[in-house]
């Protein structure tokens, strides 16, 4: 009986683990499971009663990953720890639009990537006219990401 228990109690906590992120119950549950398991083969060490209960935990598990996936997104809004819009297209930062066309100093080798100094300001920049030595004159030419895309300044824009 103790192993049904396990059993329960560690599904249990790998349901608990899609509500209440952090590991540490999908990590309890999975031992809990695992035991369960060991303690039915030393209690049943025939090959046929303990081969179904390795399936009756497969499908234990199986019917909690089915039942979160279909439970999350029918959870209320305000009760749910999970994202409802789409993320398509999502950009954490951006590069600064208004330093297009503007001159600056790179404040590292840029080997294409480093720092520029921009009016004061210190931006990420990559260099499209290959490796550029620190202390030489940029020319801003466009945006990528959170980088700001240069060359030198002498050289005329692509």
């Amino acid at each position: 009986m103790i192993p049904y228990l396990l059993l329960l109690l560690g599904l249990l906590l790998v349901l608990l683990e899609f509500f209440l992120p952090g590991a540490i119950m999908g990590i309890a549950g999975a031992g809990l499971i695992i035991a369960s398991i060991v303690l039915y083969w030393m209690e049943n060490p025939a090959g046929l009663q303990l081969f179904l209960f390795v399936c009756l935990a497969a499908a234990g598990i199986v019917a909690v990953f089915k039942f979160a996936i279909w439970y999350i997104p029918r959870t209320a809004k305000n009760e749910s720890i999970y994202l409802n819009k789409d993320q398509e297209g999502y950009q954490a930062s951006d590069y600064d639009k208004s330093a297009i066309g503007k001159e600056g100093i790179a404040l590292s080798d840029l080997k294409p990537g480093g720092y520029i100094l921009i009016e004061g300001q210190k931006h990420q920049a990559l260099s499209v006219s290959g490796y550029i030595t620190k202390g030489t004159q940029v020319k801003v030419i466009s945006g990528e990401g959170e980088s700001l895309i240069v060359q030198h300044s002498k050289e005329e824009a692509v």
